[in-house]
């Protein structure tokens, strides 16, 4: 991922700019500017940027080092008139003759020279930082941070052809260091040949690329020989330190050990912590650098004798774990005991970790036929906590190893404690037949279990069964949330567990029409959730997305923002990437319905950030699903449209998205003016009758309303007035007022009078306001000033379109401005005289105001996302409607008001709230 050339500088505009402007300013005055950066930020490539841009500048330009600086200040009298830059890095290396220069230098300024240096303030002498950001009178100073780049800057800095997993993690796990970002860049091995997993110390980890990390290296090369010896005992550690373990692991005494602490802090390698009297790396990523850095004999050493140390001291497992995965050989059955008990602490808050220790724990028992059970347990566990950290690849490996110790009649598929783990993958993978029939044959084997089934077990199933239940076979569904509930229930150790259940039972409800059933149990779902803690839940992350999904639906959105974002922290803090793109999409959906398009598109991105790591397709289908409902609102329906194909593409026809994603795309080409497009893919996916669909009730609705207005595009009035009367069933069906929104506002859209539209668009306003759906109001306004129009009442269709543009600027909301901007339009026509309106096409109508402002084809076609011989077909339509033949005309007219826009018919809600 490294090349030879130098890189360019990124994210150091504001830098840059302090430093010319204080060598524009050199005629008033010397100056200073001051640049203070931590190892590895970049201050050297920042400085090596200012030399050249100076050189450019026509200064004399005099870059040095803390050795060279007293030759170098000696020639500044020799200069001409021409003001002069003097560079200085690594100022706090200066020695005593170059800080008397320095100093000699600070507090006797010379003018026409701007003196740049760049510091460690941590390596820096008190001494020399003091005089270094001491005020001097006759010169103007200037001190500049350097900070981490921000998550752009990153990923600008890393450069194209990383794998998604690095992608991903690369700021995170570099905190925005661009030397630490190189050091992560060179190991990925780009997409579809890269594991994806991060190089370091773990056993069969990668190794770091040379090359990247023998800058880093080499300043733990350049300390004394004790200091080394200390520093590979910190990386050993591989947590915040006490002199005594770190005696005990370099094998030194403890006055040679703080001596060499000492060493370390000051050379920043080192630094002290939270934890009194404790050290620590100053990044995680140096301490696994150095850790696999150190010979592999004196660690295997090190690593027993930081174990022998915290078990005497009596540490918990989980402070040895790290020492027994490494040092433990195969048959030592204290280390797995030790590693089990580790991962059964961590398993909530790190699953990740857990399953590693898991699957060290199986490796180190012993072969014999004894322990083969156990063994087979342990992997199960291992493959169940990589599912839920997005590691599928992890997961997959840990059953396969599973399978090989089973044999004879134990050879069976699966077997229960590792149905869990089977049939998320295949859900992650996009196929709930599967997933349903691993569940099923894992319920019949506990069932005939001797001693009767796992209670505990049995109802994880049960809840798992009703939590992914198709629209197909609603009573079949319903009986498993009964029995999931009952089960659940029964074992009352397990509360979110029963959250699950609950929620799931009344998703199922409101499919069902049965929204106050369905409501009674997202409160008791609610009530369990909401005393229960973050560890207790971190397990069972799928009960609070289905909590607050089943609350979005039933638009109780502030509980649902609530459990969302409660969710959402947990699996951002405990690494569970399948849940927080699951909760990260489900919170992006319940604001777009709030018409809160901004925080929705941040939340969106989130969701496909997270998706990357989830470990299948399933999660990156969703997420994209949700940025093309955003892309919708927010950016043109063609970049809608080239989003939701994409998830077309992931989602799989066996899948949770295969329909939504469809429904996403007509919903797109709809709005992009494809009519017939938006009917074939429905069609294609047999959405056809919003009443059969395998779709959740919002999402039926929108189905409905992307009928309707795509039948009306392709002339099918009555076939739109079906779709619009099962719209109503469908919102009258559950009685909540954001669906009767939508109702309503088609039958405004089809109303054959305007006179007729009033009151359903009236209605749809208050309903729209009473309910929170702020862009939806903004709509309900556009239908209330079309109709006032054409009932001839100009001035109370103006006060409704100022509201809904107000609306639509407040919600960032594009597509509804773009409504606003062609309904206004039509009110400008409809007061011309009747001779001079004109009536072009939605797609002729946006080509005529872009010829208008002066675009070539070529300008337009790139706009519009369309080809340039399409543009040359809509001109030549323009043309022979508007009976104009140059593009002055064309423009003369737009900007007279003479031309309108068709209205389109409006299909604006998509899939529902994802």
């Amino acid at each position: 991922m490294t090349t030879g050339s130098i890189r360019p500088l990124i994210g150091r505009g504001e830098e840059l700019a302090a430093v010319r402007r204080r060598f524009a300013a050199l005629g008033d005055g010397p100056a200073l500017v001051g640049i203070a950066g931590d190892p590895g930020l970049g201050t050297t490539r920042l400085l090596a940027e200012i030399a050249a841009w100076a050189a450019r500048a026509g200064a004399h330009v005099c870059s040095t080092n803390p050795e060279a600086l007293p030759q170098a200040l000696s020639a500044l009298p020799a200069l001409t008139a021409a003001p002069a830059v003097v560079i200085v890095d690594d100022v706090h290396r200066c020695g005593e003759a170059a800080r008397e220069a320095l100093t000699g230098l600070l507090e006797t300024p010379r003018d026409g020279v701007l003196l740049v240096l760049g510091y460690r303030p941590r390596q820096c002498p008190p001494a020399l930082l003091t005089a270094l950001t001491a005020a001097h009178p006759g010169r103007h100073a200037e001190h500049l941070d350097l900070a981490p780049l921000d998550r752009a800057g990153a990923e600008e800095f890393a450069g194209a052809g990383l794998c998604a997993r690095h992608r991903a993690t690369l700021h995170q796990n570099s905190g925005g260091n661009p030397r630490l970002l190189a050091l992560l860049a060179a190991s990925c091995e780009g997409p579809g040949a890269c594991p994806g997993e991060a190089p370091g110390d773990a056993p069969g980890a990668r190794p770091f690329a040379a090359r990247a990390a023998a800058p880093l290296l080499a300043e733990v090369a350049a300390l004394g020989p004790h200091a080394r010896l200390v520093a590979h005992a910190a990386a050993v550690l591989g947590e915040p330190a006490e002199p005594d373990a770190l005696a005990e692991v370099a094998e030194l005494d403890r006055a040679a050990v703080l001596a060499a602490v000492d060493e370390l802090l000051a050379a920043d390698v080192l630094r002290t912590c939270a934890v009194p009297g404790h050290v620590e790396f100053r990044h995680p990523l140096l301490a696994r650098l150095v850790h696999s850095a150190v010979p592999g004999g004196w660690r295997l050493g090190a690593h027993r004798r930081a174990r022998t140390h915290h078990r005497s001291h009596g540490r918990p497992a989980v402070r040895r774990a790290r020492h027994a995965e490494q040092a433990c050989r195969p048959g030592d059955e204290s280390g797995a005991t030790e590693l089990v008990a580790a991962a059964d602490e961590m398993l909530a808050s790190a699953p990740a970790t857990a399953g590693a220790w898991y699957t060290a724990a199986a490796r180190l028992l012993p072969a014999a036929p004894a322990h083969r059970a156990r063994r087979r347990e342990l992997l199960a566990a291992a493959a169940a906590a990589a599912v839920r950290s997005g590691r599928s690849d992890l997961a997959r490996a840990a059953l396969a190893t599973r399978e090989e110790l089973l044999d004879g009649r134990e050879h069976a598929p699966g077997g229960a404690d590792a149905a869990e783990p089977r049939a998320r993958l295949a859900e992650l993978a996009g196929d709930l037949p599967q997933a349903r029939e691993i569940r099923h044959a894992a319920l019949a084997e506990l069932a005939a279990a001797p001693g009767g089934a796992d209670p505990r077990r049995a109802a994880a199933l049960w809840t798992a069964l009703a939590a992914t239940a198709g629209a197909d076979r609603p009573a079949q569904a319903a009986a498993w949330a009964d029995e999931a509930v009952r089960a659940t229930a029964a074992h009352a150790a397990d509360e979110a567990l029963h959250t699950h259940a609950l929620a799931a039972r009344g998703t199922l409800h409101l499919a069902a029409g049965e929204a106050s059933a369905a409501l009674r149990d997202a409160r008791a779902a609610a009530r369990i959730a909401d005393t229960l803690t973050d560890r207790a839940l971190a397990p069972r992350l799928g009960a609070l997305d289905c909590l607050a999904r089943l609350e979005t639906e039933l638009e109780q959105y502030g509980p649902a923002v609530r459990h969302f974002t409660r969710g959402l922290d947990t699996a951002r803090s405990t690494g569970q990437w399948p849940a927080a793109t699951a909760l990260a999409a489900g919170l992006a959906g319940l604001l777009l319905r709030q018409g809160r398009f901004p925080q929705a598109a941040a939340r969106a991105e989130e969701a496909v950030r997270c998706s990357e790591l989830a470990g299948g397709q399933e999660p990156r289908a969703l997420a994209l699903c949700v940025r093309a409902q955003v892309a919708l609102e927010v950016h043109t329906p063609e970049t809608a449209v080239a989003v939701a194909r994409a998830a077309c593409a992931l989602a799989a026809a066996d899948g949770a998205w295969w329909h939504r994603s469809r429904l996403v795309l007509a919903a797109a080409e709809l709005a992009a003016g494809d009519a017939l497009g938006a009917l074939e893919t429905l069609a294609g996916a047999e959405l056809a009758d919003p009443h059969s669909a395998p779709l959740p009730a919002a999402e039926r609705l929108a189905l409905a309303e992307t009928l309707c207005g795509a039948r009306l595009g392709v002339g099918r009035t009555d076939a739109a007035k079906t779709a619009a009367d099962q719209a109503r069933e469908l919102a009258a069906r559950t009685g909540l007022a954001g669906l009767r929104v939508q109702a309503l506002l088609l039958a405004a859209a089809l109303a054959e009078s305007p006179a007729e539209a009033l009151a359903p668009a009236e209605e749809a306003l208050a309903a729209a306001a009473a309910c929170g759906h702020a862009a939806d109001e903004g709509w309900a306004r556009v239908a209330l000033a079309r109709a006032r129009l054409r009932l001839g009442e100009p001035q109370q269709a103006d006060r409704h379109l100022t509201a809904a543009a107000y609306t639509a600027t407040a919600c960032s909301a594009a597509r509804l401005g773009r409504e606003v901007a062609a309904a206004t339009a039509e009110a400008a026509v409809a007061a011309a005289p009747a001779e001079e309106a004109y009536m072009l096409s939605q797609r002729e109508y946006e080509i005529s105001q872009l010829v208008s402002q002066g675009c070539t084809n070529r300008q337009i076609a790139r706009t519009l996302g369309v080809s340039h011989k399409t543009v040359e077909t809509h001109l030549g339509r323009i043309f022979a409607k508007l009976e104009v033949s140059s593009r002055a005309e064309i423009a003369n007219m737009i900007g007279r008001n003479t031309v309108v826009a068709r209205p389109r018919a409006r299909a604006k809600s998509l899939a529902g709230a994802s």
